[in-house]
């Protein structure tokens, strides 16, 4: 089995279409779509990327082995996905104010519950 065929395999699983694969990973659509349908091969930073990003494990993507994600406890919605994408991209400051926010949020409902 193909790189290609592997990240088919792990967007049918959570449900993923090309373009929630290209948001999640952060790819270029046009780059993610080539990775999906076989027209283009990964090289290794654009391996690491999927891998850190969609939670995949590198050595299952690269060579079949081992198990597919590196957490397979985590089952995430899309959602929970891209929120946890985005939360990894910022800096400590904007870190700070994502989990502030979450909280604030989390009471309000929790009061209002």
């Amino acid at each position: 089995m193909r790189i290609f065929e592997r990240l088919k395999l792990v967007c049918e699983e959570r449900k993923w279409k090309l373009k929630d694969f290209s948001e999640v990973t952060g790819l270029p659509y046009r780059t993610a779509q080539g990775y999906l349908n076989g027209s283009r091969e990964p090289n290794s930073e654009g391996l690491s990327i999927i891998c850190e990003k969609a939670n995949i494990n590198l050595n299952w993507l690269v060579c079949g082995e081992g198990s597919v994600f590196k957490e397979e406890s985590m089952d995430l919605s899309m959602n929970e996905i891209k929120l946890l994408s985005e939360f990894r991209k910022c800096n400590e400051i904007g870190k700070k104010v994502i989990l502030v926010n979450c909280s604030a949020v989390s009471e309000i409902i929790e009061f209002k519950g």
